[in-house]
């Protein structure tokens, strides 16, 4: 008698739960929702089949701890990956007095992380009134460099009339993120300009 009756209840508990229903919803933020208990009346059940669990579980714990910023910066990360951090290194700078051109070489450093593509520095060419005077680029090789390794560059520019000219140079690196930039540097040099001197003519008794 006793066995009977507990088949009986546990045939009524199993038909509860197979009766009981599963609801969907949007809140007026757009989020879908899923419950046991419609919040309205107007709510109709949604066949259990149907219901991504998984999903729920997913979006529940990053709604819940993720804020919409912090899943921005978290998908730009997985997007762009490490950053370089490109420097200027051993910087040397001189004018040639014979063909009046200012020249400037040195040395592109990785510091970063990131792979740094098509390492270059960027020069500004400053005159003695403190006007630039012109600007040029100035690539360096290797075109790729990873961390801690650095990229050599050299080349020239007219010097500006005067007695002195400034520089400013400044490192850049390509990577997935666009093009990065490092500190600049600044400098001064001294303009010597070459004079001709005339022989004087010997002359003959």
């Amino acid at each position: 008698m006793n066995a009977l009756i507990v088949i009986i209840f546990w045939g009524m508990s199993l038909s509860n739960v197979e009766a009981q229903e599963i609801y969907k919803w949007e809140d007026e933020k757009g989020v879908v929702h899923y419950g046991d208990k419609p919040p309205h009346p107007d709510v109709k059940p949604f066949a259990k089949e149907q219901v991504p669990y998984s999903n729920m579980e997913r979006e529940g714990n990053e709604s819940s701890s993720t804020t919409p910023g912090e899943k921005h910066v978290r998908a730009r990360n997985r997007s762009y990956g490490p950053r370089p951090s490109p420097s200027l290194s051993s910087p040397k700078a001189w004018v040639d007095n014979g063909s009046g051109d200012f020249w400037f070489s040195g040395v592109v450093r990785n510091g970063g992380k990131g792979l740094c593509d098509a390492p270059a520095v960027e020069v500004a060419v400053i005159d003695e009134l403190g006007s630039v005077d012109g600007n040029f680029e100035l690539p360096a090789s290797p075109g790729e460099i990873g961390r801690g390794e650095g990229a050599e560059f050299s080349g020239k520019y007219f010097a500006p009339v005067g007695n002195k000219l400034s520089w400013v140079a400044v490192p850049r690196c390509y990577s997935t993120v666009g093009a990065v930039y490092g500190a600049r540097k600044r400098g001064t040099l001294r303009i010597t300009h070459s004079r001709t001197v005339r022989a004087k003519k010997l002359r003959t008794p």
